[in-house]
């Protein structure tokens, strides 16, 4: 199992219901979207902080390197938002604020969706969706496409420890000459282990009507409405102190 397996498995909500974590993850990504992105994203970050860390007790490591790779994405696709490069290197009209919107807004919505992979186990999200009437051929690809990620996570790990124990990774040089062949490697690996895979699950079932095993726990309206709370006190302070700053 990957890092974010074992997380969403072990965490002090691994036995709560997905749908009560989907309403309160989704909601924050659902404000994260809509609201003023620099009055909410700090609140939905917070929340997001206090729900997975505080509450859920995941590891707060785990949580910071999963989102960095995200936001570095995220800055560095704002730049060209923000600078132009006809006629020079300038900032673009309105492009700053316009930059840090969107990087705020598009941090804060990762957080959420973050948060939510590493409480929330994939068979129970894939169960969730089963009941409220996704089509299992689309359930099927999900699963799939989770599971061929998983396996092209484990290969690269693989071929980095073996290079790494062949002194390939010693200096500069011969790190860069091997990222070549061992992202080849990798692809070709991922690609082969995949459709065997593939053609397993499709020997064992049509696609989509593969069991996923998943304990019947119902939903608790106390914890759906401390939720709803939450995010509706996070849209009334978000709205509020926009317009308090915009003179409204």
């Amino acid at each position: 199992m990957n890092p974010l397996d074992l997380s969403a498995a072990q965490n002090r909500w691994s036995s709560h219901p997905a749908a009560e974590k989907l309403v309160l993850y989704g909601g924050l990504l659902l404000c994260a979207m809509v609201l003023p992105p620099r009055t909410a994203a700090p609140l939905v970050l917070l929340a997001v902080a206090v729900a997975t860390l505080v509450l859920a007790r995941v590891r707060p490591r785990l949580f910071v390197l999963a989102l960095i790779g995200p936001a570095v994405f995220i800055a560095l696709g704002s730049v060209p938002i923000a600078v132009g490069l006809r006629g020079g290197p300038h900032l673009e009209p309105g492009g700053l604020d316009l930059a840090v919107d969107t990087s705020l807004r598009a941090i804060a919505a990762s957080s959420a969706t973050i948060g939510l992979a590493v409480t929330t186990l994939m068979a129970d999200m894939l169960d969730l969706a089963r009941r409220a009437g996704v089509p299992a051929p689309l359930c099927h690809v999900a699963d799939l496409t989770y599971r061929l990620v998983g396996i092209l996570i484990r290969s690269a790990r693989a071929a980095r420890e073996s290079v790494a124990l062949r002194l390939g990774l010693q200096t500069p040089r011969d790190a860069i000459s091997v990222i070549g062949a061992q992202s080849a490697l990798i692809f070709v690996r991922a690609t082969e282990r995949g459709r065997a895979m593939s053609e397993a699950m499709s020997l064992r079932a049509e696609p989509g009507m593969t069991a996923v095993l998943t304990a019947d726990r119902p939903v608790r309206p106390a914890r759906i409405a401390a939720s709803i709370t939450v995010l509706i006190a996070i849209a009334a302070t978000s709205i509020l102190t926009w317009r308090a700053w915009n003179g409204g």
